[in-house]
């Protein structure tokens, strides 16, 4: 029988008291939609989930993301950033981030939206893009990209025949592409403003639910309805047993933390919820798509593989996906491999053991580094490959093995690079979530302030559930009968 003295007794009723307050308030903050998504500039509520807005709270095609401060959306698999939000008019200004830079450089994709959700404001139009044209046919509103040859811009798509290829961009009205020249620079600085879009919601149902005092959000199984009434907000044990339990997901079991699927909202973060087919698991970062191969709790490692490179060297438009190192970060090993596409430039072939050519086309050359561009192995290279960054088209930065791409330096080959790309990279566990499982805990993320949380049982905390601290009072854990969290209390040291 273990009793304690007057003094902890008075001091342990004052700190349970105080946490079931903090945690009465946790509860009530758990799956709200009354928190703002908030990134850099721009602040966004209904219709839009994102960041510490669950996805219940906005339609599933308005879900932001937030990198480096810079919000996008993600709309039929093409990434926009959001420059703008405007809540009076319920408007949007997106910009296509693969057409910021030099317009001859950029990928030329197509990119839809839906209309149904989406409506181009009166102040902008649709304007089509041909490229790949007849080099003998003069065009108005035209010039020539170096790698392409003659673009042209025109309002109508009278050139499809002598075109092959053609996109479709947004513009202010007073963008003029019937002049004889296109005027490159006028277009590049277009292009960076933006466009604007109205997004078509039913505004009048959510302000009913909100003057009723409850919660405006979507059904996700029919996703054009709005819902409205009481959100659940599950308590600390329930989000410890659902976050306590592995779960599988395509050929992947034994799946955690970061990772989550619908249901588990609370147990993984935002930007790695994962899509899951009976084939494989995968998880979307901007708009590319990585596949996990596996993960192992043994060694604390798990790894990815870009899906679009997978079996396949030269992607239609591959695009750069920076990596959220905060959340789950590269094992050690990890280094980047280069690869610049379409390059006007022309290499020896023994110009540097980090420096390999890459044939997509038979008439473009495109080529890959080994090393991380900022790695002083570079130093004798370093114009050259300054080169490549004016003289080719697009470059994408991918995570390889070290030791993949150490097999690849003494052999050069299609074959060894295809295989460093397949194998993928490595990332190690979270060190907070290693800590908070190892306390008897569950890993997740609070929505409320964007911000790892481990759970435990009847309480939440930021590291670990099995060491408490508060103020200056210290509480040494020894083992008893029982063992709920209070219950583990032996001695409180007043420090001085």
């Amino acid at each position: 029988m273990y009793s304690l003295p007057t003094s902890c007794m008075i001091l342990f009723f004052i700190f349970y008291r105080f946490h079931q307050i903090l945690c009465a308030s946790s509860e009530k903050e758990i799956g709200r939609c009354d928190a703002l998504f908030q990134c850099g500039d721009v602040t966004a509520g209904f219709p839009f989930s994102g960041r510490n807005r669950p996805e219940v709270c906005g339609h599933p095609l308005l879900r932001l993301h937030c990198i480096n401060n810079t919000t996008s959306l993600i709309i039929s698999n093409q990434e926009f950033y959001v420059l703008k939000i405007n809540k009076t008019s319920n408007t949007l200004t997106l910009a296509r981030p693969d057409l910021l830079g030099s317009f001859c450089s950029s990928t030329f994709t197509k990119a839809t939206l839906p209309p149904e959700m989406f409506e181009l404001s009166p102040t902008y139009k649709s304007v089509n893009v041909f490229y790949v044209c007849d080099p003998f046919i003069s065009y108005p509103s035209s010039s020539k990209c170096p790698e392409i040859g003659p673009i042209s811009l025109s309002e109508k798509p009278e050139y499809h025949n002598t075109c092959r290829e053609s996109f479709t961009i947004n513009l202010p009205t007073s963008f003029l592409p019937e002049e004889k020249e296109l005027n490159m620079t006028h277009l590049e600085n277009a292009l960076r403003e933006g466009f604007e879009v109205k997004v078509n919601i039913d505004e009048n149902a959510c302000q009913e639910c909100l003057s009723s005092h409850a919660l405006c959000g979507f059904d996700q199984t029919f996703p054009s309805g709005v819902q409205c009434g009481p959100i659940y907000s599950p308590d600390a044990d329930d989000i410890h047993r659902r976050c306590s339990a592995s779960f599988s997901c395509g050929d992947q079991k034994d799946l955690m933390y970061p990772f989550w699927i619908p249901g588990r909202e609370e147990c993984g973060h935002p930007d790695f919820k994962l899509e899951c087919n009976s084939s494989f698991a995968e998880l979307r970062i901007s708009s590319v798509k990585f596949r996990i191969l596996e993960v192992n709790h043994e060694s604390h490692f798990i790894r990815l593989s870009r899906s679009d490179y997978i079996s396949n060297l030269c992607p239609l438009n591959p695009v750069n996906a920076p990596f959220e190192e905060n959340v789950i970060p590269f094992a050690p090993g990890t280094e980047m491999l280069t690869i610049y596409y379409d390059c006007r430039a022309e290499l020896s072939q023994s110009v540097s053991t980090y420096v390999g050519e890459l044939s997509c086309h038979n008439d473009v050359r495109s080529y890959y580094v080994t090393r991380n561009l900022s790695s002083p192995l570079l130093i004798g290279v370093r114009g050259l490959i300054n080169d490549f960054k004016g003289s080719c088209r697009r470059n994408v930065t991918i995570p390889a093995s070290r030791p993949a791409l150490d097999t690849l330096e003494r052999t050069p080959t299609p074959d060894n690079l295809k295989k460093a790309l397949e194998e993928g990279f490595e990332l190690t566990f979270n060190e907070d979530c290693s800590l908070c499982i190892i306390s008897g805990g569950a890993c997740g993320y609070t929505q409320l302030s964007s911000r790892f949380v481990c759970y435990c049982e009847g309480w939440d905390h930021t590291d670990i559930c099995d060491h408490l601290f508060w103020g200056n009072i210290s509480c040494l854990h020894v083992s008893f009968a029982r063992t709920t969290p209070f219950e583990k209390f032996c001695q409180f040291q007043i420090m001085f």
